[in-house]
């Protein structure tokens, strides 16, 4: 054992779940000086990307009918109802 060593006793006890909770806030901490970082783009620009969405036969069925519905297009459908939720879900992850 090194002559510099605290001994046990003095160890800092430490609460874990409390730990726990700061790790997590501290995870998800933004400052105002902080902006989101697609706040810099402007949300009404034209689309120019495209992402990948994994469906099963179920799932796609489904997509089909609620495209021929609305007698428009699957990529419109799937637009209409995720950008939406994902605003609601970028609100839900702001802390105030």
């Amino acid at each position: 054992m090194s002559k510099f060593s605290l001994p046990k006793d003095d160890d800092p006890k430490v609460d874990q779940e409390a730990l726990r909770e700061f790790a997590s806030g501290a995870k998800n901490h933004r400052t105002k000086q902080e902006p989101p970082s697609w706040e810099k783009h402007d949300p009404e620009d034209i689309p120019r990307h495209n992402v990948s969405v994994r469906l099963n036969d179920y799932q796609l069925e489904m997509l089909r009918y609620l495209a021929k519905q609305a007698d428009t297009s699957q990529q419109k459908i799937l637009k209409k109802i995720l950008i939406p939720a994902i605003e609601v879900q970028v609100e839900d992850q702001k802390i105030t």
